[in-house]
């Protein structure tokens, strides 16, 4: 059962997103950009100071709530679909770790192993997993941290968790049968691009493009001759018009293309899907003219994902937008 009361916290390469979540409703978003030094190519280079960080984010907001429900990045995952034979909880713990011997190449006791069973769709009398692995050093460096932001962490889970939460909250009481449909959503970050699919309603894979709406904001700096938080800031606030300079043109047309590719592949592979609509999130989800772009070259209907939050929030659209996984972590 979900808390009625706990943070969801989000961290991405250049900001920091707390979801608040008191009596059941997500009452605040709290929104900082991460000191230079901490963060570097989406991953945490001082934990110590992260955790500083956080706990001042907090105490500023003057916000007292110590359970939290931390999203990690999915780059610092393994996570695969798996179909096992039926076996006990005990089976389980000792099979999963041979799930993932092609994939991690180091000593595999050094990585912490879980699972979510997902429902037996083809009745083949079958396991069905999503497995994750995580190292045990990253979720040492990541409880630290939370020590330091004098915080509990609840739960450590993947981007894609975040955004199931939404799918599991909005499919559950509709008519039967609902779950069975596909889901893309799209999530506009600042170093890269993502779209997570589902696959009737279960988590397929998540394709990543190492290319994301920074590359906007370095065009912003080197045109402007701007500093390159200030260049961010502008872009996403619009200061000046700036989002319909022609010369972002270019870096918007590159970034849809690539996006227009991923869907192609997944549709090549996936003929039979029942995809109509792409949900997005995430900085570059503030950029009218990008996501016009993308409506220009992707042929699916663009929604916001503020229309699959279900759950009870009194947050704005653009914090749906920038917070999403946040709230995502408070389901």
């Amino acid at each position: 059962m979900a808390e009625k009361t706990c943070l969801g916290i989000d961290i991405g390469n250049n900001r920091a997103k707390i979801a608040v979540k008191k009596g059941g409703v997500v009452r605040r978003l709290l929104v900082d950009t991460v000191p230079d030094g901490i963060m570097k190519e989406n991953h945490i280079i001082s934990y110590d100071a992260m955790g500083d960080f956080l706990r001042e984010m907090l105490k500023k907001s003057h916000v007292s709530i110590k359970n939290a429900h931390l999203c990690m990045p999915i780059h610092e995952v393994y996570l695969r679909n798996v179909s096992m034979p039926m076996m006990s909880i005990q089976q389980l713990k000792v099979n999963l770790p041979y799930e993932f011997h092609d994939y991690i190449t180091e000593d595999m006791g050094n990585y912490i192993y879980d699972y979510a069973v997902l429902p037996d769709q083809d009745n083949d009398g079958q396991l069905h997993l999503i497995a994750c692995a995580a190292s045990k050093t990253l979720i040492s460096s990541h409880q630290q941290m939370a020590k330091r932001a004098h915080i509990k962490l609840v739960s450590i889970e993947p981007a894609n968790a975040a955004v199931f939460r939404f799918l599991e909250a909005k499919i559950k009481g509709t008519p039967e049968g609902e779950m069975a449909q596909d889901y893309a959503v799209l999530d506009l970050g600042d170093t890269s691009v993502k779209i997570h699919f589902f696959t009737k309603g279960m988590y397929e894979v998540t394709r990543s493009m190492d290319y994301g709406i920074g590359s906007a904001s370095q065009r912003v700096s080197e045109e402007a001759g701007q500093d390159i938080h200030i260049a961010r800031a502008n872009l996403e606030t619009n200061a000046s018009g700036v989002q319909s300079e022609p010369y972002l043109d270019d870096v918007f047309s590159d970034l849809a293309s690539r996006i227009m590719r991923v869907m192609n592949f997944y549709n090549f592979n996936n003929r039979n899907n029942t995809l109509e609509d792409i949900y997005y999130f995430g900085g570059g989800a503030l950029m009218e003219p990008f996501l016009n772009t993308i409506r220009e070259a992707v042929p699916l209907n663009l929604k916001s994902i503020s229309e699959l939050i279900t759950i009870k929030h009194k947050l704005t659209e653009e914090e749906l937008l920038i917070g999403a996984q946040a709230v995502g972590m408070t389901i």
